[in-house]
């Protein structure tokens, strides 16, 4: 029980970074940001960093969502 707190914990702080992250993109420089994102078919993170941000900002919100309620249903039910 600790570790899933802990592990619920660590993807929860992972997926706030990413949104503070995503959130202050535009503060980035435009050639910086035009070099990233300068193949959009590509899902090398290197060469596509918006899209890939976004794909695991939900796939880790998703996860995240699943884990807690699996936590709060074995705290509360066992």
């Amino acid at each position: 029980m600790p570790n899933l707190f802990f592990i619920n914990i660590l993807i929860t702080f992972t997926v706030i970074f990413l949104l503070i992250y995503v959130s202050t993109l535009h503060l980035f420089p435009k050639e910086w940001r035009e070099r990233v994102n300068s193949n959009k078919k590509s899902f090398n993170p290197k060469f596509n960093n918006d899209s890939i941000t976004g794909i695991v900002i939900i796939i880790l919100s998703a996860v995240m969502v699943i884990l807690w309620t699996t936590y709060f249903y074995i705290a509360l039910y066992y």
